[in-house]
């Protein structure tokens, strides 16, 4: 990339996040100013986030989506955010808070190995991946393709599909905006981590004050958030990959902050936030639009059942008020993806079938490849060989984590129900979403991924059950608080050691070396934050620590779009190095496959999109009932081939050596001819 295109589009981002931070900062200085610090950065998180996606998405629902209009309706959100009117004196008001169980000087020492190593860990992944390509099925098979597609379109009011008889391209995809907002102001993704990672720790910051809303020890509370964060498949899925599940992580227990907050004080602004948070969770990902509804319905019933126990509670009437309110804002998170899927398909949650007391409301046609290996957990019940299988892959990608947990809710409900009486009622009302969200997870399609009686495919979607251990950590962490002293840093004794053999696991720990360095740069980073923290009166060292770090971080940048770019993805298989020499820019690529394949966890449906996204990809099908469907006769085959008037065509080969696939042999005859050719994949370009 051209310095002086590395340099527009750093100025295009900076200005972008300028505005969102402006925005966001007039409504926290406007209406939360009653949250202390870790509640408001995470209210921050929250409206910065909802800005950021709205500023993004608005463009596209026009169909006007360009990085111009981006900035448009980022200085609009400024504009709107001015409006807002300021709380009174008594919403402003601090809080008196109870003080949680101390923490000892063990479980401190325990919580800080814990949390130490953890970030340490996740520093040096990060720092070992930061300058090489976006790896993984799921991003270059359809996250990223998608978000080229919306650059290249403008609009969202079209499905989007790489893979044939798949339906990726109807997956509610908040994440994948705030993955766009890294992409668009240079067309090119090697910033495309930066969002992950960020969210990767707020997402323990979010748990942590969850614990701590729940008067947890605070080391115990620490204890919990590096636990959320060192699950193998966080790690396995965030950072190489670059998957957008920790942005649905981070506001899904955000939205369970917010929602026992207004549980303890009764605040508007509170459940604002939490039916915020909740509807960008939900609208993340399939698993938070079944996850969401869960923690909704349970809430619901719980303030129901307290409002017929005790004249004082909150009437019914109130109730359903509030709950309307935050099943509305729950449902506008996902609504946009909604629609897109009704406009396109006829069904909003294609391609499930939606019915209602057995009246079908939403056909859907059969889902061949769902039916073939997305069963799940429950699909198995009764045959404990396969179960077993599953148990394995289930510990390889939560470690330790569904015991603990598990544990700390059945401890939890003892402990909370102790002498007949609740000790605090949001326990149980956390515990039994835990075990509905981990029913949820049992049942929900793909958790037993693989061939029938085969699960092999199971680890990667063990992030299905994140939302539960969202939810049952910070209950272990409050159970510490709660148990004699000899058990309770026990408890503290095995989480820590489940968070230093996740962390190991998740983040591929290859040395001692890369640790020490990324801990050592944190050491540094945090001595220099709080040396400005200390001098923060000074208005000259502060601003010259703001253009020392944005001289650092403009140098980094284009280090890192240097390493990417240079060379990229031509290191994987020489087939698709061809083709990418083929199609360096403004080219139609053809793409056909009969599976789901890659090139060693690589798909070449987002390289074949060129370095700045200035080709056209497309698979060489069409859509039959709304799944992009392979051509399977020669003929109609050849039609497409004319009539897509490609500059180059990838085809995927067969499994078995030395035999070509059907859509091979049909190019072949049609004169077109071979320029590379690997073991999986053979590269074409037209007849002379």
């Amino acid at each position: 990339m051209p310095l002086q295109d590395f340099l527009a589009g750093a100025a295009l981002f900076a200005v972008m996040l300028a505005a969102v931070a402006a925005a966001t900062g007039l409504v926290a200085r406007r209406r939360l100013r009653h949250l202390d610090r870790l509640e408001l950065a995470a209210a921050i998180v929250v409206t910065g986030t909802a800005i950021l996606i709205a500023i993004h998405l608005v463009p596209l629902m026009l169909g006007v989506l360009a990085r111009g209009t981006v900035l448009a309706a980022a200085a609009l959100s400024v504009g709107l955010a001015a409006l807002v009117r300021p709380a009174g004196e008594a919403e402003a008001a601090p809080e008196e808070r109870a003080e949680p169980p101390p923490s000892g000087r063990l479980s401190w020492a325990l919580a800080a190995l814990a949390a130490a190593y953890a970030a340490a860990v996740a520093l040096a992944n990060l720092g070992r991946w930061g300058g090489d390509e976006v790896i993984g099925d799921d991003p270059t098979s359809f996250h990223l393709p998608g978000i080229a597609r919306w650059i290249q379109d403008g609009t969202v009011w079209k499905i989007d599909q790489f893979v044939p008889l798949l339906a990726q391209g109807y997956y509610p995809n908040n994440g994948d905006v705030v993955l766009l907002s890294t992409i668009l102001p240079w067309h090119n993704d090697f910033l495309v981590r930066l969002a992950p990672a960020f969210f990767l720790a707020t997402t323990a910051v979010a748990v942590f004050t969850v614990a701590r809303e729940l008067r947890a020890p605070h080391a115990a509370s620490l204890l919990a958030a590096a636990a959320i964060v060192s699950l193998p498949v966080v790690g396995f899925v965030t950072i190489p990959r670059a998957l957008p599940d920790s942005i649905m992580w981070t506001t899904f227990a955000c939205g369970i902050l917010f929602g026992l907050r207004h549980a303890r004080t009764g605040r508007r602004a509170d459940l604002v936030l939490a039916g915020v948070a909740l509807g960008i969770a939900a609208g993340t990902k399939w698993y938070g639009v079944t996850s969401v509804p869960v923690v909704i319905v349970v809430w619901l019933v719980a303030r129901l059942l307290a409002a017929r126990r005790a004249q004082a509670a909150a009437p019914p009437r109130a109730v359903l008020r509030d709950g309307l309110l935050v099943c509305g804002l729950a449902l506008a998170g996902t609504a946009v993806w909604l629609a897109r899927n009704l406009v396109a398909s006829g069904n909003p949650a294609f391609p499930l079938n939606v019915e209602l007391f057995g009246v079908t409301i939403f056909g859907a046609p059969r889902d061949v490849v769902r039916d073939e290996i997305g069963f799940s957990i429950a699909d198995y019940a009764g045959e404990p060989a396969v179960l077993a299988d599953v148990a394995i892959k289930i510990v390889e990608g939560l470690g330790a984590a569904p015991l603990l947990g598990a544990a700390g809710l059945a401890v939890a409900l003892a402990l909370a129900r102790r002498g007949g009486r609740a000790s605090d009622r949001r326990v149980l009302v956390l515990a039994a979403a835990a075990v509905a969200l981990a029913v949820a997870y049992t049942i929900t399609p793909a958790t037993a991924l693989g061939l029938r009686g085969t699960p092999s495919l199971a680890h990667a979607n063990t992030r299905y059950a994140i939302p539960a251990l969202i939810v049952a950590l910070p209950l272990l962490a409050w159970t510490t608080g709660r148990l004699a002293p000899v058990a309770g840093r026990a408890v503290e004794a095995m989480l820590a050691l489940a968070v230093l053999h996740g962390a190991h696991d998740g983040y591929d720990v290859a040395g001692a070396g890369d640790v020490v360095a990324a801990a050592v740069a944190l050491a540094v980073a945090a001595a220099g934050a709080w040396l400005l923290w200390r001098l923060r009166g000074r208005r000259a060292v502060l601003a010259a620590a703001a253009t020392a770090a944005a001289l650092i971080a403009l140098a980094a940048g284009n280090r890192m779009q240097d390493r990417i770019n240079d060379d990229r993805y031509r290191t994987f298989d020489p087939a698709l190095s061809a083709l990418l020499d083929a199609a360096p820019a403004d080219r139609r690529v053809g793409l056909e496959f009969a599976t789901y394949w890659s090139l060693g966890d690589l798909s070449p449906i987002w390289p074949a999109f060129g370095s700045r996204l200035e080709n056209d990809v497309e698979f060489v099908g069409r859509f039959v009932d709304g799944f992009l469907t392979p051509y399977y006769d020669e003929p109609r085959f050849r039609t497409a081939l004319d009539r897509g008037d490609y500059d180059v065509l990838a085809v995927g080969r067969s499994s078995i050596p030395r035999q070509n696939t059907p859509a091979e042999q049909w190019a072949i005859d049609a004169g077109w001819r071979t320029i590379a050719l690997s073991a999986r994949m053979r590269v074409l370009v037209p007849p002379a």
